[in-house]
C-alpha cells in the first residue's frame, strides 16, 4: 500500500518535470486520468513535505514542481551547523560542522536520542528541549563553553522538517553568533563607561551627528534649569539676555560657517528661575568616514567670573589709592619690576615702561656725594650707599623694614635727596618687594644752608 502511494507521487512528479510551466488540479487529473479528489490529495502531501510549490490564478491552482536543494547538499555545503531529528528526537543527519563542535563521529551520533548524547567538548544539554509536536519556528540564543576555546554563542533555529516520505521531524540549526556577540557586548560596555562618565563630569556635554542632536548629559539641564525636551524644544538663543543676543548670534554664526574648526563662546545666560549665569562653550569636531561628530562642551564658571571681577575691583582700589598717595611705590617681583605709581616717574623722571624695562637699579641711580655730606648727616654713615643692597638685606616676611637716605640721579640729571623704606613678602615661589619713596630735597638743601650758616656764626665766634 505504501509502495503504491510513493509511486503515485513519483508519477506526479514527473509530469510536472515534463512541464515546469505549472499544471491544474484539472490538468493533472485528465493526463493521468484519475480522480481530482484523489489527485487533491496527493498534491497536498507534496505541498506539505515542499516537493511542490503552488501558485493562485484567480479561482485556479497551479502545481509546479518545486527546485529544492537536496538535504544531503545543504548539510555538506552550510557554514551553519545542521542537525535533523525525527518525531522521537533521535538523529536522523548531522553535518561536518556539527560533528567538529561535538567532537564526535558520525557513528557515534546518527540513530542516537540528543538527551543521551555524550560529547567530550561541550554539554549538549543546554540545547533547547526540542519537542516532536512544534509546528512553528523557534529562535533562542544558547551558549556552550567549549573544552579550549571558552565561551560559544549560536543563534538556535528550529524548523519543523516534513521529509519525502510524509514522515515530521525538526531541523536545528546553528548559527555561530560569537564575535558579533562579543563585539556588541564590547560596544555597550563602552557606551556605558561613556554614559557614566558623561553623566558624572562637571561640565554639561551635547554631541551632534551630521547636526543632529544625539546626546546631551543632565549637567545642562542643571545649568540652564530647563529639561533637555524644553532646551530642544525652545529657541536656545532665548536663554542669553537680550543685550547680549546680537553679540552671541554673530559668535555663533562665525562657528557654524567653520564647523570643523575648534572654537570657544563665553556667555551670560538667564536660567529658568530667573538667575544669571556665565557660561564658556566650547566647540569641537571629528570626521568618521562620512559622519562628522560636533561636540559642545558647556562649563557653568560664575563663580570664576565672580572671583575674577573682585580680583578687578580689588585691584582698581589698589591703584586708586597708590595713584593718590604722595609717596612714590615700587613693586618688585622677583628682581623684575612690575608696578610704580605716577608719584615715582615725578621723582625719577622715567616712565612706567622705562621703570619696568630698565629696571630698579636702572632708574634709582645713586648720586656720587662727598665724604662732607655723609658728615653732615645728609646720607646714611653705612656702606649701604646702593638701593639694590639694602633691597637684598630685607628678609621676607621678617617684620623689619629696611630704610633709607640717599642722594639719586633724575633721569634729567638734577639731583634729588629721598628717604624710603622696603618690605617684602613671599607668596609661593614669588618675593614681593614694596618699595615707597618720599622726596625730601627742599628740607635737605634747607639742612645744608642751615649747617653753613651755623659754621660761619661759630667761625666768627672763634
Amino acid at each position: 500500500m505504501m509502495q503504491d502511494y510513493q509511486q503515485e507521487l513519483n508519477v506526479i512528479r514527473d509530469l510536472l518535470k515534463k512541464n515546469p510551466n505549472g499544471m491544474s488540479v484539472t490538468d493533472i487529473s485528465k493526463a493521468l486520468k484519475k480522480n481530482k479528489n484523489t489527485i487533491g490529495r496527493y498534491l497536498d502531501i507534496l505541498l506539505i513535505s515542499g516537493q511542490v510549490d503552488m501558485r493562485t490564478y484567480g479561482m485556479a491552482k497551479v502545481y509546479s514542481l518545486s527546485q529544492r536543494v537536496p538535504l544531503s547538499a545543504m548539510l555538506s555545503y552550510s557554514k551553519e551547523l545542521i542537525m535533523v531529528f525525527d518525531t522521537e528526537s533521535r538523529i536522523i543527519d548531522v553535518n561536518a560542522n556539527f560533528l567538529t563542535l561535538l567532537h564526535l563521529s558520525r557513528e557515534e551520533t546518527i540513530g542516537k536520542n540528543l538527551t543521551y548524547l555524550q560529547s567530550p567538548e561541550v554539554d549538549v544539554h543546554d540545547l533547547i528541549s526540542i519537542q516532536a509536536t512544534d509546528r512553528e519556528e523557534r529562535e533562542s540564543t544558547v551558549t556552550f563553553n567549549v573544552r579550549g576555546k571558552g565561551e560559544r554563542i549560536f543563534n538556535q533555529k528550529c524548523v519543523p522538517t516534513v521529509f519525502d516520505d510524509g514522515r515530521k521531524g525538526i531541523t536545528l540549526i546553528l548559527e555561530d553568533v560569537t564575535e558579533h556577540i562579543l563585539a556588541e557586548r564590547e560596544i555597550r560596555e563602552n557606551e556605558e563607561r561613556f554614559r557614566m562618565m558623561a553623566e558624572n563630569i562637571h561640565d554639561g556635554l551635547i554631541i551632534l551627528e551630521n547636526g543632529k542632536t544625539v546626546y546631551a548629559n543632565n549637567r545642562i539641564s542643571e545649568i540652564t534649569g530647563y529639561s533637555l525636551e524644553e532646551l530642544w524644544a525652545m529657541n536656545t538663543v532665548s536663554i542669553v539676555p537680550t543685550e547680549c543676543q546680537d553679540a552671541v548670534l554673530k559668535r555663533i554664526h562665525d562657528i557654524e560657517t567653520n564647523p570643523d574648526k575648534p572654537a570657544s563662546l563665553q556667555m551670560w545666560i538667564i536660567r529658568k528661575d530667573g538667575e544669571r549665569r556665565f557660561v564658556y562653550l566650547r566647540f569641537s569636531a571629528v570626521r568618521h568616514s562620512d559622519i562628522r561628530y560636533n561636540f559642545i562642551i558647556f562649563t557653568d564658571i560664575t563663580e570664576l567670573k565672580t572671583q575674577e571681577a573682585k580680583v578687578r575691583e580689588s585691584e582698581q582700589r589698589f591703584r586708586m589709592m597708590a595713584e593718590n598717595i604722595q609717596d612714590g611705590l615700587i613693586i618688585v617681583e622677583n628682581e623684575q619690576v612690575v608696578y610704580s605709581n605716577h608719584r615715582i616717574n615725578e621723582i625719577t623722571g622715567y616712565s612706567d615702561e622705562e621703570m619696568i624695562s630698565i629696571g630698579l637699579h636702572g632708574t634709582i641711580i645713586v648720586e656720587e656725594v662727598s665724604s662732607g655730606m655723609a658728615a653732615a648727616g645728609l646720607i646714611p654713615h653705612s656702606d649701604k650707599t646702593k638701593l639694590e643692597e639694602i633691597v637684598k638685606s630685607v628678609k621676607p616676611d621678617s617684620g623689619t623694614p629696611g630704610e633709607f637716605k640717599i642722594w639719586i640721579t633724575r633721569k634729567d640729571g638734577t639731583p634729588r635727596f629721598i628717604q624710603g623704606k622696603v618690605t617684602a613678602a613671599r607668596h609661593g615661589d614669588v618675593t614681593s618687594t614694596y618699595i615707597t619713596i618720599a622726596d625730601i630735597t627742599v628740607f635737605a638743601e634747607r639742612e645744608k644752608t642751615l649747617r653753613e650758616r651755623i659754621d660761619a656764626l661759630q667761625q666768627i665766634l672763634d
